[in-house]
């Protein structure tokens, strides 16, 4: 019952952010009472961070999976963009700026993960496709990790990107195409274009 109640309820939150979703919504999609939700989780801050917990456990094997199956740097980037398309699909964009606001502790623990283990993820692929000659030979590591982490969170500013005009997962995609293109070598992107139109072709 509480891996459902928690499915459940990062669904939810996922689609319509953290402040709309309510415990008495969340028992009505269940179809139980609040109390059995209370036997699990003491109030929304630890349900919200429950969801917290598991996006970025999950986010944390799916990286490590890509950075050790991967044939090679760009590979790993190909695999991390295709994650990246079927995480935001569904994602409201107020998630994260609600989760700043309202649940600090929840947020604190993102920014945390961003800083140490998605720093490097993207620092190390970044040294490898350098070594493979996939990257450019003159890009610093360390300055573009930092970057590309800093503008993960720009897709979520709905100043920039509206929801009215812009779809989260392709602002998300774009940015960080954008990022991946520009540390390539001729060669890698030559091998990047060759796995997308591989993926085109598969899927015909």
């Amino acid at each position: 019952m509480q891996h459902r109640i928690l499915l459940k309820a990062r669904d939810l939150v996922l689609h319509h952010g953290v402040k709309q979703v309510t415990m008495d919504d969340l028992a009505t999609q269940l179809g139980i009472s609040k109390k059995t939700i209370y036997q699990f989780y003491k109030d929304k801050d630890s349900l919200v961070m429950a969801i917290v917990d598991m996006e970025l456990e999950e986010q944390r094997t799916r990286c490590t999976k890509s950075q050790e199956t991967a044939d090679n740097a760009v590979h790993q980037m190909f695999l991390l963009l295709e994650d990246m398309d079927e995480m935001f699909k569904n994602m409201n964009p107020l998630t994260m700026a609600e989760l700043a606001k309202y649940f600090p502790e929840a947020f604190k623990k993102i920014q945390d993960h961003k800083d140490a283990f998605m720093h490097s993820i993207i620092k190390t692929n970044l040294i490898r496709g350098i070594e493979q000659g996939l990257y450019r030979a003159d890009i610093d590591p360390e300055i573009l990790s930092t970057y590309r982490l800093e503008t993960g969170f720009v897709p979520f500013d709905i100043k920039l990107y509206p929801m009215s005009k812009f779809n989260i997962g392709k602002v998300a995609y774009q940015i960080t195409e954008h990022f991946v293109y520009g540390v390539m070598s001729l060669e890698g992107y030559r091998l990047m274009e060759q796995y997308k139109l591989e993926k085109i072709t598969t899927s015909i």
